[in-house]
């Protein structure tokens, strides 16, 4: 999603650069993507304005205003979306005016359709044989005309029971595939895309929208009556809002309002092939697909254009909302996208009633000649384009992916895991590194088994020596000294809280455990989050261990722990619980022994798997967490001198106190900073008077 603060980030960065370093109208704004972590950074320009279409013709950034032999009548208003045939024609549905225009690639009138006939045209398609379907949403039909641009067919509301009686039928976008079947997308049509075959009949819905999880709904059903849900609204999915189809026959969708994959790819059944992602803008206003399966898209909102591949990752993002200064590459209500035969972008501006051309830069087109080699099976060819493509831009997450899968192609498997490393691709990663751990297992699997063969030989026979003659006694002695230790046996107390838990807290009661043993571990787990973070395989984390903020992850540790110890002692006060201060700090921190003890191992171990045994990590870790909360209700249960209800009451009673501490702090630090903002203003403002 393109959050806002990104855009501020970006948009601070293009006003530094601005003044810095003047530059031409054609080169004031920047790129910018998304890595694989989420971090919004900078690229090299992906493409530059060459020009506008405004229907006096096309002009350059230096050309005059306007010329004389202009025909006004080919003035836009309102347009709502935009095409480009493989001619190289330009289609404009031109809703204000009620109207489709027909140009040539530099703007000059061809002819103008369906006006006198046409309501308010809000969507174009024209296939391959030249026929153009508009999508009236004024007449309520969608509209056919031949080359020529004459109408040889309308499109009324199907009269299917299937589509729905009281459905209206208000067509908004329009797309159509090979076999010359139509996907309208219709206001309000939760089901999704209207199928029709190419003689109109109705043919079902397609590719719609799921209404997803909803957290309040689903509390109100485990509180409300029947009759209670009855009355309330349902959530329904979002609509489609616009459509278009790819080379290969697949269907794209966009849809405003869907926070995660608003974009999605198609197949027969309708299932979506791209993975949601939330780089993508939930404020589409319109996409479309290049030959090499891309995918752009403009945002309504923040007014970019957005390029992604074929497999829904953001290659680079350009242009922003214009801030009154008329600015060429800007806009101020982005309608329509189209690209042409030759790589040049259109963009319909609808409050601008005008059409900015965009070229990709040489930056772009190597990316473009890299991904295509690749695709068509070239992989070594396309080891050089990748390579020119990190000399212009080294942090440039997708050309490293594309070197580390052409290594993986080639089966150099050691140089892909280091470039798929460097492209944080953890699917790609895991699957190299399951080729290299095959690989290394064909050659030492032998050897490691008999390794661990001889040290479970070697321990058995000091075991029966030790036994028969005292072999060792004097080291087995000094252990046991060791752990006799009062600190020392203390500490080891962690392990007898993992094996006997309910004797492990009656002992932490009598005291087997000091106030120091308990801060030593708490130390202790500090380190061992700290070496989780760190250590921890990326595949399993998500977590860039360079981005961490080593202060944040210890508060994320202790501030919790903290407040629960805090909580949970004040509650038993006022429901007579037997434990102490002291005892709730030593026993919430024994509580944490399978972190304690599993923490670091389970860190170790998924540096080893790969994602074919993520459940492996997963439950292993699931295992720690679940016995750590059984931990943490035994030691209520036994501190406290509780009964079983009694000691669920107090659990409820004291995350519902740590609930309430933490909108009390948020609001403490929302009124500090409003006091300090409205304290400094004031001085400002005193200072700027003085």
């Amino acid at each position: 999603m393109f959050k806002r603060k990104s855009v501020l980030l970006a948009a601070v960065i293009l006003s530094l650069l601005t003044l810095a370093v003047p530059a031409p109208a054609s080169a004031r704004y920047v790129s910018f993507t998304y890595k694989q972590d989420g971090q919004l950074r900078l690229t090299q320009t992906a493409y530059v304005p060459v020009g506008v279409l405004d229907g006096y013709g096309m002009f350059g950034p230096g050309s005059a205003a306007k010329e004389e032999s202009g025909d006004l009548t080919v003035a836009l208003d309102q347009p709502q979306d935009l095409f480009i045939d493989k001619r190289n024609h330009i289609y404009v549905a031109d809703s204000g005016n009620g109207r489709v225009l027909e140009l040539d690639g530099r703007g000059s009138l061809i002819r103008v359709i369906g006006e006198g006939e046409l309501e308010e045209p809000t969507g174009i398609y024209v296939d391959e044989s030249g026929k153009l379907y508009v999508a009236d949403y004024g007449a309520e039909q969608v509209a056919i005309y031949d080359r020529e641009g004459n109408k040889v067919a309308s499109i009324g509301k199907p009269e299917s029971l299937l589509f729905g009686k009281n459905n209206a039928f208000k067509p908004k976008k329009i797309a159509v595939d090979k076999r010359g079947n139509l996907f309208i997308v219709g206001e309000g049509l939760i089901q999704g895309l209207v199928e029709l075959s190419p003689d109109g009949s109705f043919l079902g819905y397609f590719g719609g929208n799921r209404a997803g999880f909803d957290l309040e709904r689903t509390i109100q059903k485990l509180f409300f009556t029947k009759k209670q849900l009855s009355q309330l609204s349902r959530k329904l999915p979002p609509s489609p809002t616009n459509v278009a189809v790819g080379d290969d026959g697949l269907i794209f969708t966009a849809t405003v309002g869907l926070e995660s994959g608003s974009i999605k790819k198609l197949n027969v059944a309708g299932d979506n092939l791209l993975h949601p992602s939330s780089f993508m803008s939930p404020n589409i206003a319109d996409i479309t697909v290049d030959p090499m399966g891309n995918i752009y898209a403009a945002d309504s909102v923040e007014g970019y254009i957005a390029v992604y591949n074929k497999d829904g990752n953001m290659l680079f993002a350009f242009g922003g909302m214009d801030s009154g200064y008329q600015s060429l590459g800007y806009f101020t209500s982005p309608s329509g996208v189209a690209v042409n035969g030759d790589g040049l972008l259109y963009v319909l501006d609808k409050d601008r009633g005008n059409i900015q051309i965009f070229k990709p830069t040489p930056f772009a087109l190597l990316v473009y000649k890299a991904m295509s080699l690749y695709l068509d099976g070239k992989y070594v060819e396309s080891l050089e384009p990748w390579r020119q493509v990190l000399r212009l831009d080294s942090m440039f997450d997708l050309a490293h992916l594309g070197i580390g899968l052409a290594y993986y192609k080639q089966g150099k498997f050691d140089l892909a895991f280091e470039e798929l490393k460097l492209a944080k691709n953890a699917g790609e990663y895991s699957n190299t590194y399951w080729e290299l751990r095959r690989e290394w297992l064909m050659k030492h699997v032998s050897t490691v088994i008999l390794v661990l063969a001889g040290l479970f030989v070697l321990w058995t026979v000091l075991k029966w020596l030790h036994r028969k003659n005292g072999f060792g006694a004097p080291v087995v002695e000094a252990l046991r000294r060791f752990r006799r230790i009062r600190l020392v046996s203390e500490l080891l107390h962690v392990f007898r809280m993992l094996r006997h838990p309910i004797d492990g807290y009656e002992e932490l009661a009598t005291g087997k455990a000091s106030v120091l043993s308990a801060t030593i571990l708490l130390i202790a787990l500090a380190v061992v989050r700290l070496y989780e973070v760190y250590q921890t395989s990326f595949i399993f984390s998500g977590v860039d261990p360079l981005r961490v903020s080593m202060v944040s992850e210890l508060l994320k540790l202790f501030v919790p722990l903290f407040a629960w110890i805090v909580c949970n002692y004040m509650v038993s006060i006022i429901n007579d619980g037997e434990g102490k201060f002291k005892d709730v700090y030593k026993g919430s921190i024994y509580a944490l022994s399978p972190y304690l003890v599993l923490g670091v191992p389970l860190a170790l171990m998924s540096k080893g798997l790969t994602l074919m045994e993520s459940v492996v990590y997963d439950y292993s870790r699931m295992f720690m967490i679940l016995w750590c909360i059984v931990l943490f209700v035994i030691m209520v249960k036994e501190i406290h001198g509780y009964e079983l209800k009694e000691t669920f009451k107090n659990i409820a009673i004291t995350l519902s106190g740590m609930a309430v501490m933490a909108l009390i702090t948020f609001i403490f630090f929302g009124l500090t900073s409003q006091v300090w903002d409205f304290v400094r203003s004031i001085a400002e403002e005193v200072k700027y008077l003085g």
